[in-house]
């Protein structure tokens, strides 16, 4: 599992990497430091969802924390986009 995020993780970033050369950061545009976060971020909160989901039933407080990792990812990505 931890090849299968970081596989993901580097080729988001790698991705990345032409369209950062290509226009200069600004209103809207990420830096590679915040692309990166945003991706860290994702692949917790995937492996947050993954180990809560392995026994088959989410419980009440199991499902509020999801909700909350939820919440952090989604201010995160706010927060950079419109930065």
């Amino acid at each position: 599992m931890k090849r299968f995020v970081l596989g993901t993780a580097a080729l988001a970033l790698l991705s990345g990497i032409p369209a950062a050369e290509a226009a200069p950061y600004g209103y809207g545009r990420l830096t590679p430091y915040e692309r990166a976060a945003i991706t860290r971020s994702q692949a917790n909160l995937n492996a947050l969802k993954w180990r809560v989901r392995a026994d088959g039933r989410v419980t009440l407080r199991e499902r509020m924390r999801i909700n909350a990792a939820q919440a952090r990812h989604n201010a995160l990505v706010y927060r950079y986009r419109h930065s």
